[in-house]
């Protein structure tokens, strides 16, 4: 990890327990995101790096998101 929080992809696939697809569609889904699409940084087509404080807010709204639309429309109102 660089000494800025900040990580490669392969590191956070690593350390999140992710396939090569899942964080695929993650990212993808993060960049679409206006509110955490800094969590990604790409100098170029192959050099990307994750800031990981910001992609963990990022999953937090995603679990969050989830908890939502799964939960009772009567609950949600």
């Amino acid at each position: 990890m660089m000494a800025n929080g900040w990580k490669t992809p392969q590191e956070i696939m690593d350390d999140y327990g992710l396939e090569k697809s899942a964080f695929a569609e993650r990212k993808r889904e993060c960049l679409a995101n206006p509110e955490f699409r800094d969590a990604i940084v790409q100098d170029g087509r192959k050099m990307t790096y994750i800031i990981e404080n910001r992609w963990q807010a990022y999953l937090k709204y995603r679990s969050e998101q989830y908890r939502i639309r799964t939960l009772d429309p009567h609950v949600r109102g």
